[in-house]
């Protein structure tokens, strides 16, 4: 398990790296990235969406300019993480929580999605089972998930404190969560990787 999947740890750790989060996030994860990972939760303006990990709001940004700042609930576990997210968004609905257990009904949302969130989580097959509960039906759940460094001691270093699942594994993840029409996009070459990411996307069942 790496360093960051506890909670604990990954609190303290983000409520220091905050502090340089804004500057070190662009350099692993492109807009264009989180544009796609946007386009493939198939939201369109007055739908209301989840994202679960929010950070400082980078994703956050581009849900906005899709649906508006108030049909965005955006959750997040590190209070200084979100504080900074909060000056940029006035009227998004911040809620300080957790992706195992997230604080809302089930069916409520037309989308939710996670961008550089799940490798942390201790429990990612809990954590996306929580989206698609809190998921109307015919909704779409969309995950980011990087893949390991090509570098063998930036590798080294960053399987210490986080996950790189295979697609293989999220798409596992999201079928055992009774997601359907699951598609995926691997993206890359970007700076240290060949491919960096693959972003998962699964739809709600309507039974």
């Amino acid at each position: 398990m790496g360093f960051l999947k506890n909670k604990k740890r990954a609190r303290i750790f983000y409520k220091y790296f905050s502090k340089i989060y804004d500057y070190v996030n662009p350099i692993f994860y492109s807009k264009e990235m989180r544009k796609l990972v946007v386009d493939m939760a198939k939201i369109a303006k007055g739908d209301l969406v989840l994202e679960v990990g929010c950070g400082t709001g980078f994703t956050t940004e581009e849900i906005v300019k899709r649906v508006g700042e108030k049909n965005v609930y955006a959750v997040d576990l590190t209070p200084e993480q979100m504080k900074k997210a909060i000056s940029r968004f006035k009227n998004v609905n911040f809620v300080r929580g957790d992706a195992e257990n997230l604080p809302f009904k089930d069916n409520v949302f037309d989308a939710a999605i996670s961008a550089g969130s799940i490798e942390y989580w201790p429990n990612p097959q809990k954590g996306i089972e929580e989206m698609a509960r809190v998921t109307k039906k015919g909704g779409r759940v969309v995950i980011l998930a990087p893949r390991k460094p090509d570098n063998r001691l930036i590798r080294k270093f960053a399987e210490k404190i986080m996950l790189f699942p295979s697609t293989q594994q999220c798409v596992l993840w999201m079928e055992k969560a009774g997601l359907s029409d699951i598609r995926f996009v691997e993206t890359g070459p970007y700076r240290f990787w060949s491919k960096l990411v693959v972003i998962i996307s699964g739809k709600v069942s309507l039974k």
